[in-house]
């Protein structure tokens, strides 16, 4: 299995944060998310870089973060429940 980019999956989740960033809810437009653990979440589609700040004032880098693992956060229900289970212990990351 490549791990590669794909540019066409590139293109389309572009195409989606742009939509959202013009077009979607507050939350979506401002990266300032909803939770009780997570005060906000940046994601570098080009880099594959999620930014994540927490409730305690600490920031933390992910790297090579697909798009739509990102877009799954925002949507989820429990922003703290999806981290720990999708992202935490599953990608690269340092203290920003």
């Amino acid at each position: 299995m490549s791990r590669g980019l794909d540019i066409q999956k590139a293109e389309a989740a572009l195409k989606r944060a742009a939509y959202k960033a013009v077009h979607g809810t507050r939350e979506e437009r401002s990266g300032r998310v909803i939770s009780s653990a997570l005060i906000s979440v940046k994601h570098d589609a080009a880099s594959g870089d999620l930014q994540i700040r927490f409730v305690n004032g600490k920031t933390y880098r992910y790297s090579n973060v697909p798009p739509d693992v990102y877009e799954a956060l925002l949507e989820a229900e429990s922003k703290g429940a999806f981290f720990n289970a999708q992202i935490r212990d599953r990608y690269p990351y340092r203290e920003a």
